[in-house]
């Protein structure tokens, strides 16, 4: 079970495999499933900073699949508690959304512990927010490596397979109209891989955002993305960093791009 949709994983306490939280999304059952514990909770994070946990309980209760009519005689129920916006912990929204003390005071305990070494105050008694921005980001970030990460594994056998056969053409064709330029475009800007890394991550780019003319986003292996912005955390994975990634895209941009279309034109005028 995932984070929500621009949410990531802040905290979670050691539970030991499978918990509630290695369940598939649908959340829906028809035998109990094999879990150690039945009930789990994280604090997971945003990009604005805003902080909540996520309750996950596994419960007896008849379920119907819309589309599919099926029915289901269990569900991962989850639900959501917001912090407040110094981050405490609301403790009434808290008991009226899990009423079970015991997992109620486990989650308050595991909070106190999250709050005490993650949350510092300034001399002035209010929240140290540089230092916890800092702490935040550094989760947010590890998150979205993890997801960069699973989206390579995924679809790294249709990227790379094709890779061989567009870099042996780029290599005997248009690499001798900017031989002298593509490569300096991209250590200019900071760009550290060798030159062969820079035209392989160049391919890889147009591999995976080739089909975002297509409103269906439909992949070359005949699935579909979904969205625009999975696929370029698909890219960020493979070009090792966000700032790789824009850095790739601005060199393609400026040099090789104008000089494919440079060629495109000739072509076509012949």
């Amino acid at each position: 079970m995932r984070a929500p949709e621009g949410w990531f994983v802040l905290y979670q306490p050691k539970y030991k495999t499978p918990s509630v939280f290695n369940l598939h999304e649908r959340g829906r059952f028809k035998t109990w499933p094999a879990v150690t514990k039945e009930y789990g909770f994280r604090l997971i994070v945003n990009e604005k900073f805003q902080v909540k946990i996520q309750y996950l309980h596994l419960i007896e209760r008849d379920a119907v699949d819309q589309n599919t009519g099926n029915r289901y005689n269990y569900v991962n129920q989850e639900i959501f508690i917001n912090l407040m916006e110094n981050l405490a912990l609301d403790k009434e929204e808290l008991a009226g959304s899990v009423p079970d003390d015991d997992i109620r005071n486990e989650i308050i305990k595991t909070h106190e512990e999250w709050y005490a070494a993650n949350v510092h105050l300034s001399p002035d008694g209010t929240i140290d927010r540089p230092q916890l921005e800092k702490k935040l980001t550094a989760s947010i970030n590890e998150g979205k490596d993890i997801i960069r990460k699973k989206l390579m594994r995924k679809n790294n056998s249709w990227v790379q397979a094709a890779l061989p056969h567009l870099i042996h053409d780029f290599k005997h064709g248009l690499y001798q109209r900017m031989s002298d330029k593509l490569y300096p475009d991209y250590t200019a800007r900071g760009g550290e891989d060798t030159e062969k890394g820079l035209i392989k991550k160049i391919f890889t780019f147009y591999r995976i955002c080739e089909c975002e003319e297509s409103d269906e986003l439909l992949k070359p292996d005949g699935n579909r993305w979904k969205d625009e912005d999975e696929i370029w955390n698909c890219w960020v994975g493979f070009a090792g960093s966000e700032s790789e990634a824009e850095r790739v895209c601005s060199t393609i941009e400026t040099i090789f791009r104008p000089v494919s279309e440079e060629l495109s034109g000739e072509l076509n005028s012949q």
